[in-house]
């Protein structure tokens, strides 16, 4: 009977450092720094010294801050999310279809992917003005891609000149 009662003893004391564990994943720790850090921080295993909050929100009401990389991540994404709200987007506010602003028929479209192909690229006709096929290397996936109809190309233009402004382009394939 005893050996019962210690095997129940000991299952229930696993039973409950288990959930303990769980319930403290889910902690933010304040570090006497006062940096709030959540458990998806790199600093989060290594704070040993800390008061522990349910939410960030409770730790940075309590006076906590965010780490220098969060908070400027997260002060951008504020900013933007403004910005957002501030200006409904509506294409056409810019323009309808790719501009040719030098005349060669060749509009931007086609001039950026000339300008990114890794091999000489093939036209739709023997006016050049449409590119049919290239090998292009998507930044954000490796992926080679060769037919053009096949690439999306985004406008990246510096904040400071606006929205819209087309300082650059990124040749990209569709999901």
């Amino acid at each position: 009977m005893k050996k019962i009662i210690k095997l129940v003893s000991l299952l229930i004391v696993s039973v409950c450092g288990l959930f303990s564990v769980t319930a403290s994943a889910d902690l933010v720790k304040m570090s006497t720094s006062g940096l709030c850090h959540q458990t998806e921080s790199s600093w989060y295993e290594r704070t040993k010294n800390y008061r522990a909050f349910e939410s960030l929100d409770s730790c940075l009401s309590a006076g906590g801050k965010l780490p220098k990389s969060i908070a400027a991540s997260t002060a951008a994404m504020s900013v933007m999310q403004t910005l957002a709200k501030d200006q409904e987007y509506k294409r056409s506010a810019f323009g309808h279809g790719w501009d040719d602003s030098d005349g060669d028929c060749q509009n931007s479209r086609a001039e950026a992917l000339i300008a990114q192909s890794s091999t000489n690229v093939r036209f739709a006709d023997e006016r050049r003005c449409r590119v049919v096929t290239g090998r292009w290397i998507s930044p954000f996936t490796g992926r080679v891609i060769q037919n053009a109809s096949e690439i999306d190309i985004e406008t990246c233009g510096s904040s400071e000149v606006g929205v819209g402004s087309r300082s650059g382009y990124v040749v990209s394939g569709q999901a």
